[in-house]
């Protein structure tokens, strides 16, 4: 599958995003070079999944498109409905929890960080579909999770929803809400990014002694495992310290796959900005009024979420949990989409669409002023 999906002369995932079919093939490659264990099998077979997948949201037209966005607002729904009551300290059909996380939401997530992530990444979608007022509810209930990633990647969603609507003195303002926010999560938990730094020190020797190639895909676990047992061993009890995942992605994907990983990681993100920077300035206006449903259309939520995933990599495993990974692949699937079929009827930024138009006129026209 994963070769399928990678090669160039066979019809798929390489025409539309070549980067991440040649970052498959590379762990395809160096999977083989450790003849295939297990776990590396299961990631591969993952990651053909998430070609395939990539492949057939491309394929759904704007209204089967909208359906989808819709479950997907359930789901954030669902998730949001169970961390309000996580809140007051009830936690329906949940057996364990952790008692550092009582009281702060979480949902089936089990883990605040996870639950945030969503949270984040499903910000741009309610500001699309029900409106201003949910989204900021949804903000706010952000913040009472008291995990850095999540708000620091909501502000930036938040900032791409509303900023090319506002003033330059609501610009201000926004720009005053989003640093406060992260500041006080920050300064009351996070500035210690929950120990991530000690682990990522702890990893290093491991890192510099492949740093072209990697370990090898799936690596990362076996040696948290494998750690965290001479930990325990040496402490005669039980120690976790080692994450199972390195929650920054770019750190977990040179440990496993290298500089070449890395390389071919960052063109496929310089590719998707290509087509975010396209689908920007070739967005449809929404409705008028900014806090009416509809007043940011979907094809900028799609830039969004995808601006949300990115930064959030950087302190979240959010490429390494399958509900956030859908959301994410299918968001790039459709702003790739979006920016293929905008593009088709509509010039490069900058040009008069053959009516005279300035830059400064095409802005104001798509609401981007």
């Amino acid at each position: 599958l994963c070769a399928k999906l990678a090669l160039p002369n066979a019809p798929g995932l390489h025409r539309v995003a070549w980067p991440l079919a040649a970052l498959i093939a590379w762990a395809l490659v160096r999977a083989g070079m450790m003849a295939f264990p297990l776990r590396a099998l299961q990631l591969l077979l993952l990651l053909a999944m998430a070609g395939m997948l990539s492949l057939a949201a491309r394929t759904l037209d704007q209204k089967e498109a909208r359906w989808v966005a819709w479950a997907m607002f359930a789901g954030i729904t669902y998730e949001a409905f169970f961390g309000v009551m996580n809140l007051f300290g009830s936690y329906p059909f949940m057996t364990f929890v952790e008692p550092a996380y009582f009281g702060k939401p979480m949902g089936f997530l089990t883990h605040v960080n996870y639950w945030g992530s969503l949270m984040a990444l499903g910000l741009p979608l309610v500001y699309s579909l029900v409106g201003l007022l949910p989204a900021a509810a949804l903000y706010a209930l952000i913040i009472t999770s008291w995990s850095g990633g999540p708000i620091i990647s909501a502000s930036v969603g938040a900032a791409l929803m509303t900023w090319p609507s506002l003033s330059r003195r609501w610009r201000v303002a926004l720009l005053g809400v989003c640093v406060g926010s992260i500041g006080w999560v920050m300064t009351v938990h996070e500035w210690r990014l929950s120990g991530r730094w000690q682990v990522w020190q702890a990893i290093w020797p491991e890192v510099k002694r492949y740093p072209v190639i990697g370990q090898g895909l799936g690596s990362w676990r076996i040696w948290a495992d494998n750690y965290n047992v001479k930990l325990s061993v040496a402490a005669q009890k039980p120690v976790v310290f080692a994450t199972l995942q390195a929650h920054n992605e770019a750190y977990q994907l040179w440990f496993e796959l290298g500089l070449i990983g890395v390389a071919l990681g960052l063109a496929w993100a310089l590719w998707l900005g290509r087509d975010a920077w396209r689908l920007w300035w070739s967005c449809p206006a929404g409705t008028v009024e900014m806090w009416a449903p509809g007043h940011v259309p979907l094809e900028r939520a799609w830039i969004a979420m995808v601006a949300v995933a990115l930064v959030n990599s950087f302190g979240s495993p959010i490429f390494h949990l399958p509900g956030q990974t859908v959301f994410v692949l299918f968001a790039v699937a459709q702003m790739q989409a979006s920016a293929a079929r905008l593009a088709a009827r509509t010039p490069e930024p900058g040009s008069d669409n053959g009516a005279g138009l300035t830059r400064a006129q095409r802005r104001k026209q798509h609401g981007t002023s």
